[in-house]
């Protein structure tokens, strides 16, 4: 089977789509209080006429606005930085051995619809090594690839214990981190002397 070529220009937008995937999960977070706490704060401010009371409930929600804005602005900084990462070099490739999938369930305030729902189900790669990835929420996992882009439930289908991937994360930030299945994929030449 042939195989396509992993290139830093493809682990440069899977990086940038786990990290925009952390901050969709943050604003998720942030969000699930700044709403329902705004709508209290105006509820009491109108139904008990009193400015003050309004002002003071929302206080909470205005604590929530900020961190949002502080994490935002990071969330930027940290794109560019990201790319300037990878670029000089500043990720960590291993190979290794995949050993199965667990789906747990982990406390992470989110938005489903209306409600407000303290956990979450996720999917998590786990490795012999004692590594794991986090599946992020996407549509297609390798959208670069030609032959290769897959679904996360098509990712699961071909995943069998004991096969080899690769796990490239950033050295300063060992989250951000994405894996290819060797199977499918091999590292461009340039990319070769990175590996563990």
């Amino acid at each position: 089977m042939k195989k396509e070529k992993i290139t830093l220009e493809a682990i440069k937008q899977d990086l940038m789509k786990m990290v925009k995937f952390q901050l969709s999960n943050k604003n998720d977070w942030r969000f699930s209080y700044i709403v329902p706490i705004t709508l209290l704060a105006v509820m009491a401010g109108v139904f008990l006429k009193s400015v003050i009371v309004g002002l003071l409930i929302f206080a909470v929600a205005a604590y929530h606005i900020v961190r949002y804005v502080i994490e935002y602005r990071e969330h930027k900084k940290s794109k560019h930085a990201i790319i300037s990462l990878v670029e000089r070099g500043g990720i960590s490739i291993s190979n290794e051995v995949f050993s199965h999938i667990a789906n747990e369930t982990i406390y992470e305030p989110h938005r489903v619809g209306r409600r407000v729902r303290a956990t979450k189900a996720i999917s998590v790669y786990y490795f012999n090594s004692g590594s794991s990835w986090r599946v992020p929420n996407v549509d297609k996992h390798y959208a670069w690839s030609k032959e290769f882009y897959i679904s996360s439930k098509g990712l699961e289908n071909i995943s069998i214990s004991g096969d080899e991937f690769y796990f490239v994360s950033l050295q300063s930030h060992q989250e951000i981190a994405y894996i290819y299945p060797c199977k499918n994929f091999e590292l461009d030449a340039n990319l070769k002397s990175n590996v563990i």
